[in-house]
């Protein structure tokens, strides 16, 4: 019966090594190959450690990701570039930026990605460029931040044009949506769409369960490591036991390997929980943060859609005020050319106002 628990391997048919290519839990965007006749293929084919405290990714083809385009908007097939994980992160927040009602996909967390592994052990690395290498293939495949052009620089930008890149100010338009941002933040959402509250919900709810899951199970995972722990103490307490023992030494060798081979099986276990049960759990955390974060811009402009319709509506009336004769006193003499003009003046301020308002609300 021993060796039958022995031979048996949950994980014998599945390779040791996937080159770093491991199957997504999670479903990718829409292929947009499908749609755009075009491809991007990238291939994350090494990450290094260069100091104890920095490690680059290997992206495209020179020391870094390979990445394959038969895109007209790529100057050359093939691309090979160094990254940083500072420089994923920059990409996000600059897709964040262009596309406030996209779900960006996440990234890995720079310092706690699993409790398992140290933060530059050969495990937590590989570990780490998979989830990176997902997160850009995501983008690739997307049918619409695929052709951004901060993604296009993130992919060809050798690393001095990239960090010279990275220094520019964020453009006219993010300056004025943040201004309008900052108006609406004053401001409280009056009501929510059904379907969104019912997608905000729902987010929060399969969160909560989520979280739960990934609290029990590093329990479990952390009890696993205790018992591992025993079982190491046990099989040298066995062995001595047995040799103390004449006429128990063989009950006593076979607990010892018993405890032995439950050891070798609790390591298997192990070392597969994280990639393969506890990372997924985690990844859907982490989307779960970035639907939320979507929701959230997507309330900001429809408070400042809110914001501009009230705004339009005083304007509105303040000029049908003045076309009325209402909006200022009568004047004698001289001053009443003065009355008049500051009144042209005036309703030429709202007639301007108006217009920038209905633009926004278009």
């Amino acid at each position: 019966m021993a060796d039958d628990i022995d031979a048996f391997n949950p994980f014998e048919d599945e390779k040791e090594d996937d080159s770093g290519k491991e199957e997504d839990v999670l479903p990718d965007s829409p292929r947009g190959a499908d749609e755009l006749g075009d491809t991007i293929d990238l291939d994350s084919s090494s990450v290094e450690k260069n100091t104890p405290f920095l490690e680059s990714f290997k992206i495209g083809g020179y020391d870094d990701d390979v990445g394959q385009t038969t895109r007209g908007q790529f100057d050359h097939p093939e691309y090979s570039v160094r990254r940083r994980y500072q420089d994923f992160l920059w990409l996000r927040h600059r897709l964040e930026e262009s596309y406030p009602t996209h779900i960006i996909p996440p990234l890995p967390e720079k310092h706690s990605f699993t409790k398992h592994f140290d933060r530059f052990t050969t495990e937590f690395l590989k570990s780490r460029q998979i989830a990176l290498n997902k997160f850009v293939s995501r983008i690739a495949d997307h049918p619409v931040m695929s052709f951004n052009d901060n993604f296009h620089v993130f992919l060809t930008a050798k690393t001095w044009e990239l960090t010279s890149v990275k220094k520019q100010s964020p453009g006219l338009m993010s300056r004025m949506s943040d201004s309008m941002r900052n108006m609406a933040s004053s401001w409280m959402l009056k009501s929510r769409e059904p379907e969104f509250q019912e997608m905000a919900e729902y987010t929060k709810t399969f969160r909560e369960k989520m979280l739960s899951l990934e609290a029990a199970s590093d329990k479990i995972a952390k009890d696993r490591f205790d018992l591992l722990e025993v079982y190491k103490e046990y099989i040298p307490i066995f062995n001595l036991w047995a040799d103390a023992e004449s006429k128990l030494a063989e009950p006593l060798h076979a607990m010892a390997s018993a405890f032995d081979k439950n050891s070798s099986s609790l390591k298997t276990l192990l070392k597969a929980q994280d990639p393969r049960f506890m990372e997924p759990i985690h990844e859907y955390v982490l989307y779960t943060d970035s639907i939320k974060g979507t929701l959230k811009h997507r309330d900001t402009i429809n408070m400042e859609y809110e914001v501009t319709l009230e705004e339009l509506s005083r304007k509105k009336a303040e000029k049908e005020e003045l076309d009325k004769g209402t909006g200022g006193g009568r004047g004698f003499g001289f001053f009443s050319k003065d009355t008049e003009q500051t009144k042209q003046d005036k309703r030429g301020r709202v007639d301007s106002n108006m217009k920038s308002f209905q633009n926004l609300r278009s």
